[in-house]
């Protein structure tokens, strides 16, 4: 990841550019493209405001696989852990459709996370789509995030045309390991490795990637 300072002296304000070249997309347990995959993303963060925009492109130019999102979060620090609450806009437009614009193109989901649960590296998600999902998914996810290894497990509480299922089901489980190359105090590259088992789709995956 390459960092700049938005304003002189500052530590709070910054603006990060990432770039994750993976072997494939797998989202919460679903594959997407059935392609290597760039993901692009440029943040900007001052204090406990984070603005973004992140991508997935296919590399094989497969439609299934390009997706742009926007995302705004704002994490507040307690004496119990961070809390974060989150809106994001999932969007899958294809070039030359000229539908961007349209609201049926949007998918937005509010989420709110807790991590840092008594010094503990622990993370709870908790989200529901808003627009363009009859069924207002709901996604649950309890994490442990620890170098270099760490372990998940995701879940949907109901019935999801979304997620493809028909109750509530375990849907995105595994294993993370990765380890970060620092070459310079604004440059490093991470090397990453997930196995990732959708029970309910009994689904399994392998990623490995590349972080600039």
């Amino acid at each position: 990841m390459i960092t700049a300072a938005a304003m002189a002296g500052s530590v709070h304000a910054q603006v990060g550019v990432n770039l994750d070249i993976m072997s494939r997309y797998v989202w919460r347990g679903a594959d997407f493209g059935n392609s290597p995959s760039l993901q692009p993303e440029i943040t900007y963060t001052y204090g406990g405001l984070e603005i973004g925009t992140w991508a997935a492109l296919a590399t094989t130019g497969d439609p299934d696989g390009y997706e742009v999102d926007w995302f705004v979060s704002y994490t507040f620090e307690t004496g119990a852990g961070d809390l974060s609450l989150q809106l994001t806009d999932y969007t899958f437009p294809i070039p030359g459709a000229g539908d961007y614009f349209s609201s049926e193109a949007h998918y937005l989901e509010a989420g709110v996370g807790f991590s840092g649960i008594a010094d503990l590296p622990l993370a709870i998600f908790a989200g529901m789509f808003l627009t363009n999902d009859d069924d207002n998914s709901i996604y649950l996810e309890l994490a442990y995030d620890s170098e270099p290894i760490g372990f998940f497990i995701g879940m949907t509480p109901t019935e999801s045309a979304l997620y493809g299922t028909s109750g509530p089901a375990i849907i995105n489980t595994g294993i993370n390991a990765g380890k970060t190359f620092r070459i310079s105090e604004s440059f490093e590259i991470g090397l990453s490795t997930s196995v990732i088992l959708n029970p309910y789709a009994e689904d399994l995956f392998f990623l490995v990637g590349f972080s600039l």
